[in-house]
C-alpha cells in the first residue's frame, strides 16, 4: 500500500508543475464506455461500464461513472462513483489526469444478502483524442473499501459534444 501511495504522490506532483496548457475547456461534455477489470488478492473479475463527463471548469472534470462486473465465483458486483480529474495536456490530443474517487460498491453473493458500503479511490489516467470527438482513456485507480480493497484497469472510449 505504501508503494502505491508513493507512486501516487509522484503522480500529483509531476501533473501539477507540467504545462497546463490546451487542456480542457469549461463546459466540454463527454459519454463514455468502459472495459473494467478489479484485481485484488486473490479474486478478479471483469466488467463493462458507462460515464458521462463535464469539464466544471478548465482542467478540471467530473465524471459520474456506472460499472456492473460479471459473476464469478458465485458473485456479481457494482460500482458508482463520483469521479474528480485534474487534467494536463503535454501535447496536441493527449491527456494525462489525477483522479480522486467517491463511490459505492455492492458485492451480492449467491449465498448471503447484497452488501453495499462506501468506496474511495485514487489513481491516475490517460486519454488520446483519435479525432476532436473520439477518444481512447486508459485508467489506473486504487480502490479503498472496508475488506474489499482492490486494482482497477480501466480502458475505455468517449465521444465529446
Amino acid at each position: 500500500m505504501k508503494k502505491i501511495f508513493s507512486i501516487f504522490l509522484v503522480a500529483v506532483a509531476t501533473v501539477l508543475f507540467v504545462n497546463v496548457a490546451g487542456a480542457q475547456e469549461r463546459g466540454q461534455q463527454a459519454v463514455g464506455l468502459n472495459f473494467e477489470i478489479g484485481s485484488g488478492e486473490s479474486y478478479t473479475n471483469y466488467g463493462l461500464g458507462f460515464k458521462y463527463q463535464y469539464n466544471i471548469m478548465d482542467n478540471f472534470r467530473v465524471e459520474p461513472s456506472f460499472t456492473y462486473f460479471f459473476k464469478k465465483d458465485h458473485a456479481t458486483t457494482w460500482d458508482m462513483t463520483a469521479n474528480l480529474h485534474y487534467l494536463i495536456a503535454p501535447a496536441d490530443q493527449m491527456y494525462f489526469y489525477a483522479i480522486v474517487v467517491f463511490g459505492l460498491t455492492n458485492v451480492d453473493t449467491d449465498w448471503s444478502d447484497s452488501n453495499t458500503k462506501f468506496a474511495f479511490n485514487f489513481g491516475f489516467g490517460a486519454e488520446y483524442m483519435i479525432t476532436d470527438v473520439i477518444g481512447l482513456n486508459c485508467e489506473y485507480k486504487y480502490r479503498i473499501v472496508d475488506n474489499w480493497s482492490r486494482s482497477h484497469f480501466t480502458f475505455g472510449a468517449v465521444f465529446k459534444f
